[in-house]
């Protein structure tokens, strides 16, 4: 029973956000909220578009959806 309460204690979870973003630069994304969204070789442009932000907090699986579909690996949020 203690083997599968460890089980589940390492299960992490995602948390989804929708959000509208501007491209300020290369790999630096803006919200309308004014927290910046850093990427990892993300070459989608955007000006006030509507995306996803799957978000786990650990930098490796959080991942920024594009209304056409495409995703952008997150490195970082910055408030």
């Amino acid at each position: 029973m203690v083997f599968v309460f460890l089980l589940l204690c390492g299960v992490g979870y995602a948390e989804f956000y929708k959000v509208f973003i501007t491209r300020e630069a290369q790999d630096l994304y803006k919200t309308t909220e004014g927290i910046y969204i850093k990427t990892r070789y993300c070459l989608e442009y955007a000006y006030g578009d509507e995306a996803i932000l799957k978000y786990e907090g650990y930098g490796y699986s959080d991942k920024l959806i594009f209304e056409n579909g495409s995703t952008c690996d997150v490195e970082r949020i910055l408030r």
